[in-house]
C-alpha cells in the first residue's frame, strides 16, 4: 500500500489557499469603510445604508445550503472559483451603478458569491488537514482572514482620505480578488468534480445531527457577542470617557492570531471539548467585564481576553464539526454551521439594539454573557461524548488520484 507524504504547512497548496483567503477577504474588507459613504453619495439614507449592508449577509445565508451541497457534489475548487470570480466582478458592478436599485442587486450577487467561496474554502481546508492536525491547520488558515481585516480596511480608508475616488477603490478591490482567483487556479482539487458515490443526506438532515447542531448553537452565542461588541462598543466607549478606543481592535487582532495558532494545535492534542468549554467561560467573563469599563488599560485587557477566547473558540468548533462529518457531507455541514455565525452577528447587532435602547449597553453585555454560559451548559451535557466521526477518511486529488503531491497527507497515529 502506497503511503502519501505527510502534510506540511509549507506545501504549495496550503500556501496558495492561505494567499487566496487573504486576498479574498482583503477584497471585501477594503470596501467596508467605503460602502456606507458610497450609498450616501448615491442619495441613500441611513436606513438604506443598513439595507445595503444587510443584503450581503442575508443573501449569503439564504443560498449557503445550496452551495454547501454543490461543493460536496461538484468539488471544492470549482465553487471557490465561482465565488472568488464574482468577487472580482462585484466591485466592477459597483463602479457601473448610478442609483440604489442596481446597487441592491449588485450587493445580493456579492452575497451569493461569498456563500459559494466561504463554504467551499472551509470544506477544502478541512479535507486537506490530516485528522491529528485539523485544529491547527484550520486555525492557521483563519489567520489569513484576520490579517486581511487588519490591513485592508485601513488601506481603503487611506485611499478615500487621500483623495482617491470610489471607482479607484472598487478597482483595487477587484484587483485584489483577482489575485485570489489566480491562487485558487494553481491549487489541486482534493475532490474530483463528479458526483460522489455516496450522496449527502442534505443540508437540514446533516445539520440537525447533534454533533453538528450543538456546536452550531454554541457558535451562535459567540457570534452574538461578537456582533454586540463590534456594533455597540463604538457608542459605549465614548460614554465611559474613551473616545479613542482603537486599541481594542489592535489588541483583539493580536490575541486572535495568537489564539488561532496555539488553540487549534492544543485542541488536536488534548481534545476539542477541553479547549471549547474553557474558551466559552473566558468569553462570557470578558463580555461581562465590559459594563465595568473605565480606563483604556482596562479596555486593552478585555480585548485581549475576548480575542483569546473567541479566536480559539470558533476554529475549534469548526474542527469539531468536521471531526464528526463524512467528507461527502462536509460542505452541507459547514454551510449549516457557518450560517449560525451570520445569524448570531445579526442578532447581536440588530435585535440587541432594542435592548440597548431600552436598558443601556451594560444590559446588552450581561445578556451576551448569560447566553454564552447557557449554551456552554447545552454543549457540555448534550454533545454526544461517544460519537466518532469518520476523521480518517481521505479524499482523492482531482489530478492524478494516486499522485503524491501537495494537498495529500500521510495518516499517522
Amino acid at each position: 500500500m502506497n503511503k502519501e507524504p505527510e502534510f506540511s504547512l509549507l506545501s504549495k497548496d496550503f500556501i496558495l489557499i492561505c494567499l487566496a483567503n487573504f486576498c479574498y477577504f482583503g477584497s471585501f474588507y477594503i470596501l467596508v469603510p467605503a460602502m456606507p459613504q458610497y450609498v450616501v453619495s448615491l442619495g441613500g439614507t441611513t436606513g438604506q445604508v443598513g439595507i445595503i449592508m444587510g443584503l450581503f449577509t442575508f443573501s449569503s445565508v439564504v443560498v449557503r445550503p445550496y452551495f454547501g451541497n454543490t461543493a460536496d457534489v461538484r468539488g471544492r475548487k470549482s465553487i471557490m472559483l465561482l465565488g472568488s470570480g464574482f468577487f472580482v466582478l462585484s466591485p466592477l458592478m459597483y463602479m457601473a451603478v448610478n442609483s440604489l436599485i442596481p446597487l441592491y442587486l449588485a450587493r445580493i450577487a456579492h452575497g451569493f458569491a461569498h456563500a459559494a467561496y466561504l463554504v467551499a474554502a472551509m470544506a477544502y481546508i478541512a479535507d486537506m488537514a490530516p485528522p491529528h492536525r485539523r485544529g491547527e491547520v484550520i486555525g492557521i488558515f483563519g489567520v489569513a482572514n484576520i490579517l486581511g481585516m487588519a490591513v485592508f480596511p485601513a488601506w481603503g480608508t487611506h485611499v478615500l482620505s487621500s483623495g482617491g475616488s470610489f471607482q479607484y477603490l472598487f478597482f483595487l478591490g477587484a484587483l485584489t480578488a483577482l489575485v485570489s482567483v489566480i491562487a485558487i487556479l494553481l491549487v489541486d482539487d482534493i475532490r474530483p468534480p463528479a458526483h460522489s458515490a455516496v450522496k449527502s443526506r442534505g443540508f437540514m438532515k446533516v445539520g440537525t445531527r447533534p454533533a453538528v447542531l450543538i456546536p452550531s448553537i454554541a457558535l451562535l452565542s459567540g457570534a452574538t457577542c461578537y456582533g454586540a461588541v463590534l456594533t455597540f462598543l463604538p457608542l459605549f466607549a465614548p460614554q465611559r470617557g474613551l473616545p479613542d478606543f482603537g486599541i481594542f481592535f489592535i489588541v483583539y487582532s493580536f490575541s486572535t492570531i495568537l489564539s488561532r495558532v496555539l488553540g487549534g494545535r492544543l485542541s488536536d492534542r488534548i481534545g476539542r471539548r477541553k479547549v471549547i468549554i474553557p474558551c466559552m467561560v473566558l468569553l462570557a467573563f470578558s463580555i461581562c467585564l465590559l459594563p465595568f469599563l473605565h480606563t483604556i488599560q482596562f479596555l486593552a485587557v478585555v480585548s485581549f481576553l475576548f480575542g483569546l477566547s473567541f479566536g480559539s473558540f470558533m476554529p475549534t468548533l469548526n474542527a469539531l464539526v468536521v471531526d464528526h462529518t463524512a467528507p461527502h457531507e462536509r460542505g452541507s455541514a459547514l454551510a449549516f454551521f457557518m450560517s449560525f455565525m451570520d445569524v448570531g452577528i445579526t442578532v447581536g447587532s440588530m435585535a440587541l439594539g432594542f435592548v440597548a435602547e431600552g436598558f443601556g449597553y451594560p444590559a446588552v453585555y450581561w445578556i451576551c454573557g448569560a447566553l454564552v454560559l447557557a449554551t456552554m451548559l447545552i454543549f457540555t451535557f448534550f454533545l454526544p461524548r461517544g460519537e466518532k466521526g469518520p476523521t480518517e477518511e481521505r479524499l482523492p486529488l482531482r489530478q492524478g488520484e494516486g499522485r503524491k503531491g501537495p494537498g495529500t497527507q500521510e495518516k499517522t497515529s
